[in-house]
């Protein structure tokens, strides 16, 4: 999904739950889209076995470059989980707000 599908999402759509998978300094130090949760990547695949990440619910993954959240979501995606991730993360996010 590239950051014009996502704004356009934001403002049509609720219940979708956007994680960050940016590990916890770089999420806390940096910007972050609003609303999204973060779960480092190295946390994420436990959450969703414990049952923390909703199924029922479509999940946008972020990162600050789109690489790592392009893996989280391909993996959770064959987990059956309805998810995409954001092309170009943060950084292309941050570039079109300017």
């Amino acid at each position: 999904m590239n950051v014009d599908e996502l704004k356009k999402k934001l403002a049509e759509e609720g219940g979708m739950m956007l994680l960050d998978v940016r590990e916890a300094e770089e999420f806390l130090a940096g910007e972050a889209i609003p609303n999204s949760q973060n779960i480092p990547m190295g946390k994420v695949f436990v959450e969703a076995a414990k049952g923390n990440l909703p199924k029922d619910q479509k999940i946008i993954t972020i990162c600050k470059s789109g690489s790592r959240c392009e893996i989280v979501a391909r993996e959770l995606k064959e987990r059956g989980y309805t998810i995409e991730h954001l092309e170009g993360g943060l950084n292309a996010w941050n570039k079109a707000r300017t």
